[in-house]
């Protein structure tokens, strides 16, 4: 139910006549029965307090209910409260599964320990037996360098050796292209003779043997003639006569002949032939001694370039050799330098340079143990503060994921329980805190902005209607909402002495007092009038007559005005006239007009407004 401003109004008025604020009341006769009167009403200028009151209703809030959230993400494997139970700040709530967190922050933990150790061993500096190690070190790399300048001199060496052998091999296959030359010549002189000879003699001998081959023939023709005319001769005895026989034997001895011709002339041929066989002999030996010589040229010229590549190529390869010895021998020394450098730093003193390197080192492990140890300990959630279990969102076995901490909202004044219970629902547990209890109301936009923050108020519970609470403003929301289509801004109310028996979700009726002056003169607001922007009263004469006086307008309240000017406190003023009926009752009527502003005294209402006005 809401409580409208007009009759908020009324209650403030109501109280300021029961603390004797200097209520003055218009006094009239008897009316007589059945008629109907002009009623002059009158009022009293008083000293006191003049205010203006904002209304409206809304409901008990817990603003220390906590949404609790574990800070890590993982499975729920024990609750250790349930719901109703009070526990105590830092009391363990639930825990989900630390396995993986214990792992990190052991693995951290064994970070730290090594870097600290690495700092340890930086400022103790190099031990006995790691000295020894770089001295082994620099004299491995002394030795490499000694090694790297023998093999060089030895490629020296070897490309001096290899330019004088190869150079001499040149020069043999030469010197024997020159005797196999001069070989060639000399076969050349000599063969050409023994075919001159050759030719020489066969000549010779062929005129010889012709004319033996001649004669032979001549004398061949002859014993052919001969055999001719002995044969005729023999066929002319037709076989008969006493010189048959000598001229068979004639024939005979004829035929004898003519036959040891032919041998004789076929041996003249033959002898003929071997003097032409003794000249191409000749000239065979000329021609192959030609070839003979012209092949062992060629070889002797292919010895000569095969030694001159070898020496190309053994030059080329010495000096390879002392190419590769040369940087075998440069990296040897950079090696021996840098194994120098190295160990000098090594048994050299930390630099701090080094010592701030293996601090930060520490410093960064340092952290990450930390980080660790949060997400370890994040694994055991605790209560952030003392409370009541509101509510427990998951069971022993579910995945609850990670979250923060904070305060239960309330959307509105007509739903802080459903808020309430929202807002719990995202939370894994609700933690409810019943003291600082709230209210928190909507109040129309042109009654907002009106209220400030520090604004004192009274509230009353329709659970507890007989009691009544102080209250101060303590936010006034930026944001609107709308409601029946009337626009709305969301006023929050601090308790200021709420009992034992107030509970979150409760409907109250809130009043704040927007404005207030003390120890003003004040009169009840009909009594001003305003006309061509000046504001005065009509004051009550001694006689009877009315005096307008002028008088400066302050704080219009909700029933008085605060004024000033050449009036004082007791002085009568006069009230607009009104038109009231009669009945037949007897006795005095008393119409509801009140002074404006009650004088408080040192009690009244001083308890509902802590601290003065605004």
């Amino acid at each position: 139910m809401r409580v409208t401003k007009w009759s908020a109004a009324n209650v403030v008025l109501a109280a300021i006549a029961l603390t004797g604020g200097g209520l003055a009341y218009a006094t009239v006769g008897t009316p007589s029965a059945g008629s109907a009167k002009t009623v002059s009403r009158t009022a009293t200028v008083a000293s006191g307090t003049v205010m203006t009151t904002v209304s409206s209703t809304g409901n008990v809030t817990a603003p220390n209910n906590l949404n609790v959230n574990f800070g890590t993400s993982g499975t729920l494997t024990e609750i250790d409260v349930k719901v109703g139970d009070t526990v105590k700040q830092g009391q363990v709530l639930a825990r989900v599964d630390s396995t993986s967190a214990k792992a990190s922050y052991d693995s951290a933990t064994a970070q730290l320990a090594s870097a600290k150790a690495n700092l340890a061993e930086l400022q103790q500096g190099a031990t006995a037996l790691v000295k020894q190690g770089l001295q082994i070190s620099a004299a491995q790399a002394s030795q490499q360098v000694i090694s790297a300048k023998t093999a060089l001199t030895n490629a020296q060496q070897n490309l001096g050796f290899d330019q004088t052998n190869l150079a001499a091999a040149i020069t043999k296959a030469q010197q024997q292209l020159a005797n196999d030359q001069a070989t060639a010549n000399q076969d050349e002189t000599t063969l050409e003779t023994a075919l001159s000879q050759a030719q020489t003699q066969a000549s010779s001998q062929i005129t010889t043997d012709q004319a033996q081959l001649s004669a032979d023939q001549q004398t061949q023709s002859a014993d052919n003639a001969q055999l001719a005319k002995d044969q005729a001769k023999l066929a002319a005895d037709n076989g008969t006569g006493p010189t048959l026989a000598a001229d068979q034997a004639a024939v005979t001895a004829d035929q004898a002949k003519v036959a040891s011709d032919a041998t004789k002339i076929a041996s003249d041929n033959a002898k003929l032939a071997t003097d032409d066989d003794s000249v191409t002999n000749a000239q065979n030996s000329l021609t192959s001694g030609q070839l003979r010589d012209q092949q062992t040229l060629q070889n002797d010229q292919t010895a000569i370039t095969t030694a001159q590549t070898s020496q190309a190529q053994g030059l080329a390869k010495d000096q390879q050799s002392i190419t590769n010895a040369q940087q075998s021998l440069t990296n040897a020394e950079l090696s021996l330098q840098s194994t120098e450098n190295q160990n000098a730093q090594k048994t050299a003193p930390p630099t701090d340079s080094a010592i701030q390197t293996d601090q930060a080192a520490i410093e960064q492990a340092q952290a990450q143990v930390d980080t660790a140890k949060v997400t370890l300990d994040a694994t055991a959630l605790v209560a952030p503060a003392a409370g009541t279990i509101g509510a427990i969102n998951n069971s022993v076995g579910q995945t609850v994921t990670a979250g923060s901490t904070t305060s239960a909202s309330t959307s509105s004044s007509s739903s802080s329980s459903s808020s309430s219970s929202s807002s719990s629902s995202s939370a894994f547990i609700t933690l409810t805190n019943l003291t600082n209890l709230q209210v928190v109301a909507n109040i129309d936009e042109a009654d907002a902005s009106k209220v400030a923050v520090g604004a004192p108020a009274t509230v009353t519970l329709n659970a507890l209607p007989s009691q009544e609470f102080a209250a101060t403003v303590i936010a006034v929301a930026n944001s609107s909402t709308v409601v029946s289509n009337v626009v709305e801004y969301q006023v929050t109310f601090a308790l200021n002495n709420a009992s034992a028996a107030v509970k979150p979700g409760m409907t109250a009726a809130v009043t704040v007092t927007t404005a207030k002056v003390d120890g003003v003169l004040n009169v009840t607001s009909s009594a001003v009038h305003t006309a061509g922007g000046t504001s005065y009263v009509l004051v009550k004469q001694a006689d009877g007559t009315q005096k307008q006086v002028d008088v400066v307008v302050g704080l219009k309240g909700n029933s008085t005005t605060e004024i000033t000017g050449a009036v004082k406190a007791g002085d009568v003023v006069v009230l607009p006239t009104t038109t009231v009926s009669t009945s037949t009752s007897t006795g005095t009527s008393t119409p509801n007009t009140r002074t404006g502003g009650a004088t408080f005294g040192g009690g009244g209402f001083g308890g509902a407004f802590p601290g003065g006005g605004p």
